[in-house]
């Protein structure tokens, strides 16, 4: 057995479980299963820390909830008192995101990196207005009013994996009426799915979508989910997607010491 130090951080109710000690990205995949299994944390992903300003999803897929945390992290390390910006590195994204923080209030404001293709996508007998939504490192399905089940997840996930096969997918079930926002998360490397507290890149995701077909200009969106609410901001011009910003609270808890079998 092996003591290891984690943080747990709590971005809009998606909890994540960060490790600081360090590791290899091959022995990810066991330490985050061991991790996932301890009921009491409460986590829906792992993140580890690979370096001061650079952190690594269990299936170096794209999380834009966790590095809203980490970038929180980062600055509490840097001794950033109230607001100041970071820099830092994240896996599913090849260049660096700078990320506006409050350590005071806990506050984070994330620019994500905007969609590779956004397009309406009915494949399936998907409801009229669903969108495919590439985020590089996740490829999210975007649905209106269909019943977030597991079954109804499952049957989407088979028509991305059949055409795409990504690393991580999402299916984002909005329901119009409520406005509410339900996310569930597959990631490929460590075979879980998650019916998700929110999810930062669903809602880039949705923000982009929703905004696909309208004029330029500026357009926010405050999307309740189930354990929170996140805010995304989309800046359209010449009609495309430049920039999506999220943001929203993050608390994070003492850093605790835990025991995983060594890989």
């Amino acid at each position: 057995m092996k003591k290891i130090k984690i943080l747990i951080a709590n971005p809009a109710g998606n909890i994540t479980i960060f490790v600081l000690d360090y590791f290899e990205p091959r022995q990810y995949q066991s330490i985050a299963s061991q991790l996932l299994a301890m009921t009491e944390l409460k986590g829906e992903q792992v993140a580890f820390v690979a370096d001061e300003n650079t952190m690594h999803m269990c299936g170096m897929e794209f999380c834009g909830n966790a590095s809203r945390a980490f970038a929180l992290m980062t600055a509490q390390k840097q001794g950033i008192a109230g607001y100041g910006q970071v820099e830092i590195n994240v896996s599913g994204c090849d260049q660096p995101l700078s990320v506006e923080v409050n350590t005071e209030n806990q506050f984070t404001r994330i620019g994500m990196p905007p969609p590779l293709r956004i397009e309406k996508w009915e494949e399936g007998g998907l409801p009229r207005g669903s969108y495919l939504v590439d985020m590089d490192g996740i490829m999210h399905i975007v649905v209106r009013d269909m019943a977030p089940t597991l079954e109804h997840f499952n049957e989407i996930k088979d028509l991305v994996d059949r055409k795409f096969d990504p690393p991580a997918m999402g299916v984002m079930f909005f329901n119009t009426t409520a406005g509410t926002l339900t996310p569930v998360v597959y990631v490929k490397e460590v075979n879980t799915t998650y019916f998700e507290g929110s999810c930062g890149s669903g809602t880039t995701a949705v923000a982009a979508a929703f905004s696909a077909d309208e004029p330029d200009g500026s357009y926010r969106f405050t999307l309740p989910q189930p354990a929170g609410t996140i805010t995304a901001t989309v800046d359209k011009v010449q009609g495309e997607v430049k920039a999506v910003y999220i943001e929203g609270t993050v608390s994070l808890s003492e850093v605790m010491e835990v025991e995983v079998v060594s890989p």
